[in-house]
């Protein structure tokens, strides 16, 4: 089988890596430290002129006390020596009266200027011999030394900046190799192991955490696309083998005479009163929530209580529909906003809600009579909207991604009739076989069998449909199967109307955080 839109190969991963992390480090600590630097070449230049303003000091103080031309010229003279003797001699004096103009200058000749980039002092002076009694004395020295060690430290920073990058690079790129590269290539080699139809067969390399939980993930889809496999062939056969379902037995002759009315034992009457007194409970309790507002105090606390204990009893009660009322109720009350924004989307996935159950039940119905399939009933389903909202937090999921939030249940009378159902469903429709499950074949721990598979709609919406016999139904909803059995032992798997145990721990201490509930 060939593949279609095969990426093309690139720069492998490590290099990309490497090189990528290797010019963000560089950047950032070549301007880190290329500002660092600067400032301390600018600190040593502002440092050299100080010095030479110090210098000057003395000299200013005898050319104030000078009282000719020729003593000061002498003085400027035996400065400038002075600096020549100690290896200085790129330092010269002048004495400028107040608009700059040289009034005098140590050497004979014309008057040497500073050149542009040398460094530059002055001091002021007073003296009765210059024009306003003002002027500066101004030395200045020559910085070709100075710009030659600022090159140097600039040449060793861009050294140590490539040795820096050239140390992340390889650092990381071994890295890459030992952690990634070497577990990746086992990876992808199981991967195409997989593509080849070996699908169990990826081992668990050693190397980054992530690696190793990759290929697990990979793994267990390996073995989840099996078993889907395996279970639609099984289903198959199971369609063409004439099973037939095992013999129920029939309910013992009542004793009872035709016309006599049934008289219930006194703990069944006792418990019948006890449900409808409880039932009557819930039923207010839900109207209560129904007409209150999220800011009402009384009625966050009681949506508390309903959240964390009386859903559960209406679930126990059987009572289905109150149980996701109250759910709904509770939920407007505890968290407003999240309500209106999964009611709206979920408003939004159908223009006409009834109309797409209808369309949906004709077309079911369709398929199963061209398979000369009769059910007993046919059942609709609409996943309320606290139901939505606690299966999109719990396993992160957008709401087009749910599958089950529109359901329908097939009754049949037989087990061969579940699998010709099957069949009808998936030869007509478009099927998402990774999402069915026959747990006719497999019954879950608790007793529960159905198929359950997805069908995707003419407008792309998918929906749920269930498969099972009468006998399954009643044990589902009424017999060791029941959600909230179950869900008390904590033995097997929580069905998705009921609350994620996450999710109303995290509900929980967010109300008790805000003093609500105990």
């Amino acid at each position: 089988m060939s593949l279609s839109g095969v990426p093309a190969r690139g720069v492998p991963l490590g290099w990309r890596l490497g090189l990528t992390t290797s010019v963000i480090v560089t950047l950032v600590l070549g301007v880190l430290t290329g500002v660092v630097q600067k400032r301390e070449i600018e600190r040593g230049r502002e440092d050299r002129r100080l010095l030479l303003e110090q210098t000057l000091a003395p000299l200013a103080a005898d050319v104030e006390e000078a009282s000719d031309l020729p003593t000061i010229q002498a003085r400027l003279s035996h400065f400038q020596v002075a600096h020549f003797t100690r290896g200085h001699g790129s330092v010269r004096v002048l004495l400028l009266d107040a608009k700059g103009n040289v009034v005098a200058s140590p050497l004979m000749g014309p008057t040497e200027r500073p050149p542009k980039d040398s460094l530059t002092a002055r001091v002021p002076v007073r003296s009765r011999l210059l024009p306003d009694q003002k002027g500066d004395l101004e030395i200045w020295q020559d910085e070709t030394r100075f710009r030659e060690m600022a090159a140097r430290r600039w040449r060793q920073w861009l050294l140590s900046l490539g040795v820096a990058a050239v140390c992340i690079l390889v650092s990381l790129y071994l890295a890459y190799v030992l952690l990634i590269e070497r577990p990746l290539g086992r990876l992808l080699q199981g991967v195409k192991q997989m593509e080849q139809g070996y699908w169990s067969g990826l081992e668990i390399p050693r190397g980054a955490w992530e690696m190793r939980w990759l290929a697990y993930r990979f793994r267990n889809l390996g073995t989840q696309l099996e078993e889907t496999v395996r279970r639609l062939v099984e289903a198959e056969r199971r369609t063409f083998a004439g099973l037939r379902t095992a013999t129920t037995p029939s309910p013992a002759p009542s004793s009872r005479r035709e016309g006599d009315s049934p008289v219930l034992p006194a703990s069944l009457q006792e418990e019948a009163f006890r449900k409808r007194i409880l039932r009557r409970y819930l039923v207010a309790r839900c109207r209560f929530l129904e007409t209150r507002e999220p800011s009402d105090a009384a009625a966050r606390a009681a949506a508390y209580e309903v959240w964390e204990r009386d859903v559960h009893e209406a679930q126990r009660l059987g009572e289905s529909s109150l149980k996701s009322r109250l759910e709904d109720a509770a939920f407007r009350i505890l968290e407003p906003d999240s309500y209106a924004d999964v009611s709206r989307r979920a408003a939004g996935l159908t223009s006409s809600r009834r109309k797409w159950i209808r369309d949906r039940e004709a077309e079911l119905k369709s398929a199963l009579a061209e398979a000369g399939v009769k059910p007993r009933a046919l059942q609709h389903r609409v996943k309320h909207l606290a139901g939505i909202w606690r299966k999109m937090k719990s396993k992160g999921l957008a709401i087009e991604q749910i599958h089950d939030i529109f359901a329908f249940r097939i009754l049949l009378e037989s087990e061969e009739e579940c699998y010709l159902a099957l069949s009808a469903l998936h030869h007509r429709f478009e099927a998402l076989l990774l999402r069915f499950k026959d747990y006719i074949a497999e019954p879950k721990e608790n007793g529960y069998q159905s198929l359950h598979t997805c069908i995707r709609a003419p407008g792309g919406l998918v929906y749920e449909v269930q498969i099972r016999t009468v006998a399954m139904h009643a044990q589902a909803e009424g017999g060791d199967a029941a959600h909230w059995k179950y869900k008390k032992d904590g033995t097997v798997e929580i069905d998705d109307d009921e609350p994620p145990q996450g999710v109303l721990v995290s509900l929980t201490d967010a109300l008790r955080r805000r003093g609500i509930g105990g």
